[in-house]
């Protein structure tokens, strides 16, 4: 049975008053202190009187993102009968239904009608979760050679580490006022109630697929996925969430698999007011989880007073499965790929659970996309011994991709992944452009097309249409601090380095804490807009090959070549062969085009993923008119 609730006024029930704005609860006139949490437990079983309200879904509504035992809640239920004691019993207030949980059994009358305006107070909102989510797919460390510059932020060379604030205190004189889109929500990260942490996986791959499914009603603008489990296991109240990811309402859930059964609980609360619009519980087989996340999304598009069109009723996403064995694979395997450690060996992990999904399920579209995503991954970082073998796992890659466009022609990603494989597997760049394009069409939203398109028209001069895209991917996903490093990656390649730079501490604000990667990122946009001197104190270091390309460049122009020479052949040393593009990069930077050209020359023998950035990469500026270079930009058949 759903739930309405709406703001009107007092709770009555026998000699009892029950204010939700005041927050108060009094007998005959007299006031009864409650703690915050019984207060709550109370207004949560009084707005859904008459129905039986499952333990799961009360702890997930009062304690959310907690681990609480069953135990704390039979001591709250305890504890609020013997403040509600009449002579009749307080069991006929709170009744337990044994194996299920409680129900508000007596007759409740709302008075008094709205409150006094200048006493008003929202009740205070459920306590929910913030953390900062995994890297966005599709720019992480799997483009370890391009340039150092698809991994960005700033660092403290920019200045001391600059601490803004994302989400601004209550009250705060300075905060705007707040008017999110029409049918705006926020999914959550649910709550993973089995116990078992190792279960997460799966709680956060239905909020997920839940985020797709109402990612296809055209009227409802759903917030990215990073930014909103970027909330997961933190304090934060859903005023604060609804704010910062400028959405109406918020939507939280919980999840408990036993066996093959699934209980989710969800609840929708509205961000303006604090308080519950909607909420259920749902009990499922695992096979029919897909289908319930359409039927989730039909019931919270009515709460939010969405107008459905005929072909929108019931939608599901594209390229899912029926079978329940191949869904949890595919969510173990997005578990991996979403995670914050994107090493060689998560890669692999993640690629070996796409894979048992694919052999459960061939038709599969959306595992056969990420298995192709993820085996690209691992070519381009240099998973396999040699340049011949990653370029069999291209062609591999290309086949997932081919056949999850053939199961699903309407999935975007399918298509971004596609143009990821043709051009970083160096394929055909022609192709790659128009497949980005045609993801972009189908999937305009979706953060993997978003940068994978964006990325492409960067790479091959159009840098305009790169940040128009990106920088509607930061207003969508506006917690994710990969947004901005996208965003700053592009304008480094449009020679707009103190734009980067910007980017750059709004990426270190989310992030909180800088990286090996940033610091080198940081002294490249310093050393190109014409501060050698702090490029040179930033890159120091050198803990990374990147912070070498920057030394070595730095030092050089600094007047101090024999220096820049030994850095150079520390990098040699590194790095080998697989540092042909860098080397390229020093050389062009010391003004050597022999040599630049000839380690550009290498580079295209060994398809290296940096050679997709050639042609607006201004570390290689001072060799482009060069005898060979424009041979090469040439060979490499960029689209115009």
């Amino acid at each position: 049975m759903d739930v309405s609730v709406k703001d009107k006024g007092v709770y009555a029930f026998g000699p009892f008053r029950l204010d939700p704005v005041r927050r108060t609860l009094t007998r005959e006139g007299t006031a009864i202190k409650l703690a915050a949490r019984l207060f709550d437990t109370l207004l949560y079983l009084i707005e859904a009187q008459g129905r039986i309200v499952e333990k799961d879904e009360l702890l997930a509504a009062i304690w959310p993102g907690r681990i609480v035992e069953e135990g704390n809640l039979a001591q709250a239920i305890s504890t609020l009968r013997k403040a509600l004691q009449t002579d009749g019993g307080a069991e006929n207030y709170i009744v337990t239904t044994p194996g299920r949980g409680y129900r508000f059994a007596a007759p409740v009358r709302v008075e008094g009608g709205a409150p006094d305006p200048a006493m008003l107070s929202l009740p205070q909102a459920p306590d929910v979760r913030p953390a900062l989510g995994p890297a966005m797919p599709g720019a992480g460390k799997t483009w370890r050679r391009r340039a150092g510059v698809m991994i960005a932020a700033a660092t403290m060379a920019i200045g001391a580490a600059v601490a803004i604030t994302a989400l601004r205190p209550r009250g705060d004189p300075e905060t705007p006022a707040f008017a999110p889109p029409p049918h705006s929500v926020a999914v959550l990260a649910f709550t993973n109630m089995s116990g078992d942490p190792s279960q997460d996986y799966f709680s956060d791959g239905l909020a997920e697929e839940l985020i797709d499914t109402l990612g296809l009603i055209n009227q409802i603008h759903v917030a990215a996925r990073v930014s909103a489990f970027s909330f997961k296991g933190k304090p934060a109240t859903v005023a604060e969430i609804a704010r910062a990811l400028n959405v109406g309402a918020v939507l939280d859930g919980s999840v408990r698999r036993e066996g093959n059964r699934v209980r989710i609980a969800v609840h929708l609360i509205d961000a303006r007011t604090g308080y519950q619009t909607w909420s259920k519980t749902y009990d499922r087989d695992q096979g029919g989880i897909l289908k319930l996340e359409a039927e989730i999304a039909r019931a919270v598009t009515e709460s939010l007073q969405v107008r459905l069109a005929g072909d929108e009723t019931g939608r599901l996403p594209p390229g899912g499965t029926g079978n329940p064995a191949a869904l949890d694979a595919f969510l173990r395997g997005m578990s991996l790929k979403n995670g914050g450690n994107q090493s060689a060996a998560t890669a692999q992990a993640a690629l070996a659970a796409f894979g048992q999904a694919v052999s459960l399920d061939p038709n599969y579209a959306l595992a056969q996309t990420w298995r192709a995503k993820t085996l690209c991954d691992l070519a381009m970082i240099g998973a396999f011994p040699d340049a011949a073998l990653a370029q069999t796992k291209f062609a591999e890659a290309l086949a997932n991709a081919d056949k999850a466009i053939a199961l699903a022609p309407q999935l975007g990603v399918a298509h971004a992944v596609r143009g990821y494989i043709l051009a970083n597997g160096f394929l055909n760049f022609v192709a790659a452009d128009a497949s980005v394009t045609q993801a972009l069409a189908l999937a305009p939203e979706d953060p993997l097309v978003l940068a994978t398109f964006a990325y492409q028209e960067a790479n091959y001069g159009r840098s305009g249409k790169a940040l128009a895209v990106l920088r509607r991917a930061a207003d969508h996903d506006p917690l994710n601090p990969r947004s901005y490093s996208n965003l700053a990656t592009v304008q480094f390649y449009a020679r707009d380095y103190q734009g980067a730079l910007e980017s750059l501490r709004h990426e270190l604000a989310l992030r909180g804490q800088s990286t090996i990667r940033i610091v080198g990122f940081t002294g490249l946009n310093q050393l190109l807009s014409g501060d050698a001197a702090a490029a040179r104190q930033t890159c120091a270091a050198e803990q990374d090959w990147l912070h070498r390309v920057c030394l070595a460049a730095a030092l050089h122009t600094l007047g101090k070549q024999d220096e820049a020479a030994d850095v150079l052949a520390r990098l040699h040393t590194t790095m080998g062969d697989d540092g042909a593009y860098q080397y390229a990069q020093v050389y062009a930077q010391w003004g050597d085009a022999p040599n630049a050209v000839h380690w550009l020359q290498a580079a295209y023998r060994l398809r290296d993923p940096g050679m997709t950035a050639l042609k607006v990469d201004p570390l290689l500026d001072p060799v482009r008119n060069a005898p060979g270079f424009t041979d090469i930009e040439r060979m490499m058949n960029f689209p115009p």
